[in-house]
This record gives C-alpha cells, structure tokens and sequence, in this order.
C-alpha cells in the first residue's frame, strides 16, 4: 500500500514539473533576441576598411616616463650611494676623534713646553677644525630626505 501511495505521489510531481518546462520554454521564446551583431576576429580579418588620419592634425609624440623598475633602480642606486656616503663620513670622524686624542694625551705627556705650545697646539687646533668639518658634513648627509 506504501509502495502505491509514494508511486502516485511520483507520478503527481513529475505532470507538475513537466507544466513548468513548458512554461519556461515559452517564456524564453517571448524574450526577445538581441539585434546586434557580435563582431569576431574572422569578421575584422575580412573587412577592407582602413585608418585614415587627417592631414590637418598632427599626432603628439609621447615619450615614455620611466617604468616603476627603472625609477626603483634609480632609488636604490641613489640610496646606495648615499648610504654609502655616510660609512665613509662616520669612518672619518671616528678617525679624526681617535687622532685629536692620541694628540691630547701627547701634549700632556710633553715635558717640553716650548715643543707643546707651538707643535702640539697647531696640530691639535688642525685636527680639531677638520673634526668639526666632518661632523657638520655627517650631519647635512643624515639630515637630508631621500
């Protein structure tokens, strides 16, 4: 009795859903169908049309910017350089700083005051002027933006 309740059950569903197929399908026939035409590469290739440029105006030349490869090579290449800059003027002042005191200790070590107040005083007042150039030169290579 089951088996013939659900075969009929079957058998409704089925003449319901073959209704709304047909309605469907008749819907679709009623849309309506575009009117243009779709152009394809085979059309394109078939046509004998061709560019024509007036004679009155004349086309721009554009010339291409750099790319974003070339202007981050360029950037690296800048920075790099800058970078490197900046080693050499940290190398001088350090340099410069271990000299001004390798000439400090020497002038307290002189007994000679004579050889310590000519010598030593210009040496050490050279050095010193050089420290300071280099150290204003340290400071506008760090300050500036890159």
């Amino acid at each position: 009795m089951k088996v013939l309740l659900l075969a009929f059950a079957l058998a409704s569903l089925q003449s319901d859903t073959t209704a709304l197929v047909d309605a469907s399908k008749d819907a679709k026939a009623k849309r309506k169908s575009s009117t243009t035409k779709v152009i394809t590469n085979a059309d394109v290739k078939k046509s004998k049309g061709k560019v024509s440029i007036k004679p009155g105006v004349a086309q721009a030349e554009t010339k291409p910017g750099p790319t974003s490869l070339e202007k981050q090579a360029t950037d690296r290449t800048a920075r790099l350089a800058k970078e490197a800059k900046i080693a050499e003027l940290q190398q001088t002042v350090a340099k410069l700083e271990s000299e001004v005191a390798a000439i400090e200790t020497s002038y307290y070590e002189a007994n000679d005051l004579d050889y310590r107040d000519t010598v030593i005083v210009k040496r050490f007042n050279e050095t010193k002027q050089k420290l300071d150039t280099a150290r204003k030169d340290l400071a506008a290579a760090t300050e500036q933006p890159q």
